[in-house]
């Protein structure tokens, strides 16, 4: 018959493995069961046989004996030693002695399973102290054991002569430590350390990462990781290049009660090449810097910056610095109070493409902005209210300052078939200060003026949803015609056009009161657009969606340009049609039919699958030239990524961008990599086609490999 007791005197072997594992202590009872309890009276021991189950608190120790001599202060535990730990950590052992309050003890054939899945064995193990622990002839891997049974050695594994695991310095520090890679010794070490595996930040080394490329030559990066208290830390990563010196690089991150802020930049000392990329024999400083914060003032207000900035033009291309070629600073100040929004930012730029006149490129201080969209009320519609005012300036061309107001009054109306009906009047009227504008635009009138517009609106639009719910399908069908009635010729040529030079007519802004993306430009005049969205929903995720429409413009002139689908009276038809079977697949068709000759003056396609063998990102696009618009040139771009599983850990990755009407590649990788719980694996290589002043077409290799669990 099984006994059942509270023993208390056991909690201290209880307490002492625990902390081994885990660097804490808990007084709390003990119950502790047993098929066996024995007392000796005259030797003041107790003992425990037979499947003992001692439990404190969320612990549980299983061993086949445990006793307690109680004159000599000695707690011993043995065969089959397990202790189950809360944290996920598993202790095995053969035979557990402790004593002098617990304070010290030897633990023979110590195994232990951390909550990671990290494995550490030692022939034997002893405490001193209450926070270090002592493992004799140790081994230490993240990997786990083969699942055959075998006993191949892991993908990599340290051995030591000695392993202390120091929880008051959360370290676990190896003397003459060997790292053996599927049971071959790689490198020794008389001293090594690594942050114990119940820390989740710790200082010390990072992954490094190997490389080449044709303008760097050889590569190595060391990235050092150092906490510097709770809430911030430093990331140093020094490159080693055998071409170019040294690239010093620092990540900054600190994280406060209210926002985030993160920093990063980076500086080499190299030699000065001129405009036609020659060597002119001085030395230089290249770098980059950028820093960003966000942060909340109260519940209403928030506020926040963005500043990148870059030595020079081909500072990080050449450096491989992801950037773009037009870097944006930007500070900001937010608040919302329940329907209102009001916001100040401020804007500056850096371009970093060849031919850019610094002189051209504005500051924008400040930026201005104050929305109101109030209840129904005002003959049962709702009155929506804007205010914005900008600043241009520019050291070498025109200054521009634009105050602007918005207006909207809006109502809806459901009929007896259901339809919906919007109707709308809307207001802008816009104020410019223009100075110097003759630098930029011959055509405008004065040096230093003011010029102003109202732009009245009135809108009508009908839709009606149709739905119908079958047993595994949802069908919906909504025909839509809208009106749209306002004055020709809102655009004078003395109004400059800084806000508004990018346009594409595609199915997103068919319905758009005004097509133009800012305020410096409207689409005036009186139009009807219509269209057909339809759609199938399947009871298992699947969907597909069809989208089509047109525009009628009543008056002859038009504020677009050619190419654009809008330059006719009557537009391009425009559309979209998406396919999503199931979850993990879907392609979706954007396009544009130019009705004169019903041809397909732009189509965009994209496809994509993920699944548990590979994944793919396909994408096509069709521009023609446009005028004063996003594209200067005919552009048919494919673009792809991907990658396939060719084997249990291991993964093939690529990449694609090219340029298919001069049949020119832009960018071309690919990598390969393994991945398990232990180990991770990576190479690639990139080819880069785009040569810009010193940063030339080039090849360039990585190789990074991680041992999981050590950094």
């Amino acid at each position: 018959m099984r006994a059942r007791l509270k023993w208390l005197l056991v909690c201290g072997a209880v307490a002492w493995l625990w902390s081994a594992a885990a660097g804490a202590q808990e007084d709390l009872p003990v119950e502790l069961t047993a098929d066996e309890m024995i007392y000796e009276q005259e030797l003041d021991i107790v003992t425990a046989r037979g499947s003992v189950e001692i439990v404190q608190g969320e612990r549980i120790l299983f061993a086949d004996t445990v006793s307690y001599n109680q004159r000599d202060d000695v707690v011993t535990a043995s065969g089959n030693v397990v202790l189950q730990e809360p944290t996920g950590d598993v202790l095995f052992s053969d035979y557990v002695e402790l004593s002098d309050g617990f304070k010290q003890g030897i633990v023979r054939e110590l195994r232990i399973r951390l909550s990671n899945n990290a494995r550490l064995s030692a022939r034997n193990a002893r405490r001193e102290g209450e926070d270090r622990t002592i493992l004799e002839k140790a081994v230490f891997t993240r990997c786990e054991e083969c699942e055959d049974g075998s006993d191949r050695a892991p993908i990599w594994q340290i051995k030591a002569r000695r392993v202390t695991r120091d929880l008051e310095k959360e370290i676990v520090e190896y003397d003459d430590a060997t790292v053996e890679l599927f049971g071959v010794p790689v490198l020794y070490t008389p001293y090594f350390f690594h942050p114990d595996p119940t820390v989740e930040r710790k200082s010390g080394l990072l992954a490094p990462v190997f490389g080449a490329s044709g303008e760097l030559g050889a590569q190595y990066t060391q990235p050092v990781y150092l906490v510097i208290d709770e809430s911030s830390d430093l990331t140093l990563s020094p490159r080693v290049t055998s071409k170019e010196g040294v690239v010093l690089a620092a990540e900054y991150r600190q994280q406060f009660l209210t926002g985030l802020w993160e920093s990063d930049g980076s500086i080499t000392y190299v030699d000065k090449i001129d405009a036609n990329n020659i060597d002119t024999g001085d030395n230089q400083f290249r770098g980059h810097f950028r820093t960003k914060g966000d942060f909340r003032l109260n519940p209403q207000f928030d506020w926040g910056f963005n500043i990148f900035r870059t030595s020079d033009d081909t500072y990080l291309r050449r450096y491989d610095i992801r950037g773009g070629t037009l870097l944006q600073s930007t500070a900001y100040l937010t608040g919302f109070n329940g329907r209102h929004f009001a916001g100040i930012e401020g804007f500056s730029f850096q371009d970093l493409s060849d031919g850019a006149k610094e002189g051209e490129i504005p500051i924008v201080l400040p930026l201005a902005s104050f929305k109101a969209s109030g209840e129904p009320a005002l003959i049962g519609g709702r009155v929506d209210v804007g205010l914005s005012g900008v600043a241009l300036q520019r050291t070498g061309g025109r200054d521009t300052r634009r105050m602007s107001f918005n207006g909207t009054w809006e109502r809806q109306f459901v009929d007896g078939l259901g339809g919906l009906t919007t109707t709308g009047l809307h207001l802008q009227a816009d104020g410019y200060s223009v100075s110097e504008s003759q630098d930029t635009d011959p055509t405008a009138s004065l040096d230093d003026y003011f010029e102003g517009r109202v732009w009245p609106m009135a809108t009508l639009d009908w839709r009606l949803p149709l739905v119908r719910s079958g047993e595994r399908v949802q069908q919906f069908i909504e025909p839509r015609v809208q009106f749209i009635a306002s004055p020709a010729g809102g655009n004078p040529n003395d109004i400059p056009n800084e806000d508004s030079q990018s346009f594409e007519f595609t199915d997103a802004n068919l319905f758009s009161r005004n097509r133009f993306t800012g305020h410096d430009r409207i689409e005036s005049g009186s139009r009807v657009n219509y269209g057909l969205t339809a759609s199938l929903l399947g009871e298992r995720g699947g969907s597909s969606e069809f989208v089509i429409g047109q525009s009628y413009r009543f008056n002859e002139t038009s504020a677009f340009g050619n190419n654009t689908g809008l330059e006719s009276n009557l537009s391009d038809v425009v559309g979209r049609i998406s396919i999503s079977p199931t979850t993990n697949f879907s392609y979706t068709f954007r396009y544009r039919i130019d009705i004169d000759g019903f041809q397909l003056d732009r189509h965009e396609h994209n496809f994509r699958y993920t699944g548990e063998i590979f994944d793919v990102d396909l994408g096509y696009i069709s521009l023609p030239q446009i005028n004063n618009g996003i594209a200067a040139g005919n552009t048919d771009e494919l673009t792809f990524e991907g990658s396939a599983r060719i084997a249990r850990h291991w993964q093939v990755l690529g990449g694609y961008r090219g340029n298919l009407n001069g049949g020119d590649a832009v960018r071309i990788e690919a990598g390969l990599r393994y991945l398990d719980e232990c180990f991770d694996f990576q190479f690639g290589g990139v080819r880069d086609f785009t040569a810009d002043r010193d940063a030339e077409a080039t090849t360039s290799f990585f190789v990074r490999f991680r041992l999981k669990g050590l950094n």
